[in-house]
């Protein structure tokens, strides 16, 4: 029978010792690795928090940029906003410190108001019903929705027929809410109405907006009153939407005449189409309200700006909201 022997001791000595050098080194590298990744990440936030100040001041300076250009289209003609004007001109990217910066307004006085349907004035509201449903049919979409819209935005515990819908209706989804029974905040809150899909929100987000019915600096207690279209910035189909009388391919054309030289009246509108706006519909020349779309990219970070812009009637223009990333 063989006999093994066991090492020497220095021998099994030196292998305990080599092992627990291993051991420490691995520790060491692990807690290395940690640090350096620790110290890269903390350099990441850092520069992605310098870069999205840096793009909110890009932005913000794209507001007060749009702000005097709205005021000095204002003092060249007060009496007509229209398409040929300096703040319709969308703003080229434009390099910055970093990045670059682009900018575009829209005149949301073109799109038809979802909180006429909430006016205090009930020929006007009763108007912007039938203005709403026939936008709808014009964009193949189901007219009943402008109940259920205008029976969110009003008081009131029983819903239009058809379609319309109250607390009943939306206290039984999952998860269940209540009607707001106010005018509109955002744009979005579309989403929340019943009969409204993401699809169909976005064939009306390019002919709708939400607009306050009473104007800033108004006194307390006004009454909430529809705003007007403008006709020299309105799309066709809203255009269509001003009276059950007028066509799609009319409202085209009349898109198109504007193009060569702006309406200086609704008497203009009126001799091409050879009819009027539905009663309880107003329409304008000017308009107020303005949204700014501004992005700025700065390095690995962007934002996006929209600004609601109100221009009053001396010209003087002001940001009333803002938000990031969504109207």
């Amino acid at each position: 029978m063989r006999i093994r022997r066991r090492a020497p001791a220095p021998i099994r000595q030196r292998g305990v010792a080599l092992l627990i050098a291993l051991v420490i080194m691995a520790i060491a590298a692990t807690l290395s690795t940690g640090m350096i990744w620790n110290r890269e990440l903390d350099i990441r936030r850092t520069a992605n928090s310098i870069q999205g100040d840096q793009a909110l001041e890009y932005a913000l300076g794209a507001e007060a940029w749009a702000e005097q250009i709205l005021r000095r289209d204002y003092l060249s003609n007060q009496n007509n906003t229209n398409l040929t004007q300096d703040w319709a001109m969308q703003l080229p990217p434009l390099p910055v410190a970093g990045g670059s910066i682009t900018g575009q307004m829209e005149d949301l006085q073109g799109l038809f108001n979802i909180n006429n349907l909430a006016s205090s004035n009930v020929q006007e509201s009763t108007a912007a019903l039938a203005q709403f449903q026939r936008l709808l049919i014009a964009l193949n979409l189901d007219p009943e929705i402008a109940n259920a819209v205008s029976d969110w935005v009003n008081p009131g515990d029983q819903p239009h027929n058809p379609g319309g819908a109250k607390d009943e209706f939306y206290s039984q989804l999952a998860p269940p809410y209540l009607t707001a029974e106010q005018p509109m905040a955002s744009i979005s809150e579309l989403l929340l109405v019943k009969g409204i899909t993401p699809q169909i929100y976005a064939a009306l987000l390019p002919y709708v907006c939400v607009l306050p019915l009473i104007h800033p600096g108004s006194q307390p207690g006004a009454p909430m009153r529809s705003t007007a279209i403008n006709i020299n910035t309105a799309p066709a189909l809203v255009i269509a939407s001003l009276n059950a009388g007028i066509t799609t391919s009319a409202a085209e054309a009349a898109v198109q005449t504007r193009l060569q030289q702006p309406y200086q009246s609704l008497n203009d509108l009126i001799r091409l189409l050879n009819i009027t706006p539905a009663v309880g519909v107003p329409t304008s020349l000017t308009s107020s309200y303005f949204q700014l779309t501004a992005q700025a990219k700065i390095g690995g970070t962007q934002i996006t700006l929209y600004s609601l812009l109100y221009r009053t009637s001396g010209g003087a223009t002001t940001a009333i909201r803002r938000t990031f990333g969504t109207v």
